[in-house]
Order: C-alpha cells, then structure tokens, then sequence
C-alpha cells in the first residue's frame, strides 16, 4: 500500500492510456457464433424471442419484455439496432457445427460477416446478450441484456457465448474490469456468475424499479489480473475431450 505526503493511503500508480471502445464484430466459436445484430434477423427475433407468442417466462428479469405486435418490435429493433451502448449481439447455432460441438478452436474473428449475420432459419437464433455501461477510459464494461431461448439455457454453446465475449473484452479490447448485474432474486444468473469465473461484490439495496417492481441488483466481476485463470478454466471445460459422444460433460466447470 502506498501512502502520500499526508500520511494517507493511495492506489498504486498504473500506466493505463484507455481501452478500445467495442465495435460490432464477429466471434467464432466450435458451436456458436456470436455476431452483431443486423435488419435481416428481424423476423427470428421477433419469431423466436420477441413476438407476442413466445415464451414470457425469459422475460421475468429482464429489462425487455415481449411486444404486443410486429409495428411494436419493429420500432424496439431498430433502436437496438443503431444502439452503441449497449451494444448488441445475437448468438447463433454455428451452421457447421453438430448440435453440442465440432473440430474448429474457439475464440476466433471474421472479417467478412455478411454472410453469417442473415438467418437461413430462425431456429438458428439461440439468444443475445450486450456489452453496456462502456467506460474505455477506466477499464470496464459490463455484460448485460442477457436473453437465452430454453434451448440455450444451461448447454455448452451458452457457456462459450460468454468465453468469447470475456475473451473479447480483456484480450482484444484491453479492458481492466468485466462485470455482470443481476436481479438479486434471480437465482440462475447469480448462479452463472459465479459459475463463469465472476466474483460477488456486493448488492445496491432499492436499485432499480422495472415492470412496477422494486429491484436489488447484485453485482459481479472479473478484473484482468483473473482473466488468466479464469480463462484457463473455461476453456478445459470447453474443450472437445470434455464431452461425450452425446454431448454429455464428463467435468463439472466447478472442477475444472
């Protein structure tokens, strides 16, 4: 610990210039792709997550909610669309990838996104999630807007979404603290935090009021100085040898 000529302790002193503020990229992964959203996945959105149809029960403790009809949705959309912070990207079933894994390295990028940005099937739309609260000077981002499908919820490719995005966030961006809000009563996200490597940090009494309820909101993170390790971890559990010939972990992340 450092003290100051007035006898008080200080923070250690950093070289520190700035981080690189996030743009819409694609990251390639051996069963998803996350990739930036884009006007010609409107139909999957509103088919697959969105759309009065779908299944409200994703929506408890999110900020979004299912629209009543497709003038609605499409006006919401857009705003995503030409939002920079948050900035939004949707997860998608890679095509050449069997259901629970295939051969290609993780953690990748691709220049040419055309292609793998347009929806061939809506099902291929497994979720979305964003980078918020972007603060390149300091070091931090947050992960947020977090949507899984039922099919995305607890599987394999819903842990490498957010690999690759944490991967994203410390190695190419240059990012010195990662972090994740929740609803403190929403257990499964609690639960994935801390699963995924983040640490508990506290929780900000009376927060927030969404859909006319009070919220706690706890917060979680991963600072640089962890990455290394965290990163390790996720990516033996991640790996091809963890899985069975049904896709089945044969290692628990928890002891990896």
């Amino acid at each position: 610990m450092r003290i100051n000529e007035f006898g008080q302790p200080i923070g250690d002193m950093i070289s520190f210039a700035g981080a690189m503020m996030p743009e819409p990229v694609q990251l390639t992964g051996r069963t998803v792709l996350v990739v930036p959203l884009d006007e010609n996945q409107d139909d999957a959105f509103y088919e697959r997550i969105f759309g009065p149809q779908c299944d409200k029960s994703i929506m408890t403790y999110s900020t979004h909610d299912l629209y009543p009809d497709r003038p609605a949705f499409d006006s919401g959309f857009a705003s995503m669309l030409e939002s920079r912070d948050p900035l939004f990207f949707a997860i998608l079933r890679k095509p050449s990838a069997p259901e629970l894994g295939a051969d290609q390295p993780a953690g990748g990028k691709d220049a040419d996104m055309s292609e793998h940005m347009k929806l061939h099937d809506s099902s291929d739309l497994l979720g979305m999630y964003a980078l918020q609260r972007i603060r390149p000077d300091m070091g931090s981002a947050e992960m947020g807007h977090v949507i899984y499908t039922k099919e995305l919820q607890r599987s394999r490719q819903a842990t490498e979404a957010q690999y690759l995005m944490a991967r994203h966030v410390f190695e190419d961006l240059g990012y010195r603290r990662y972090e994740w809000k929740c609803d403190s009563l929403n257990a499964p996200s609690r639960a994935a935090a801390l699963r995924l490597g983040f640490k508990a940090e506290g929780r900000f009494r009376n927060d927030m009021v969404y859909k006319g309820r009070t919220r706690d909101t706890d917060w979680f993170s991963i600072m640089d100085s962890e990455w290394p390790a965290v990163k390790k971890r996720l990516e033996t559990w991640l790996d091809d040898d963890n899985f069975d010939h049904d896709g089945r972990q044969k290692r628990r992340l928890q002891d990896c």
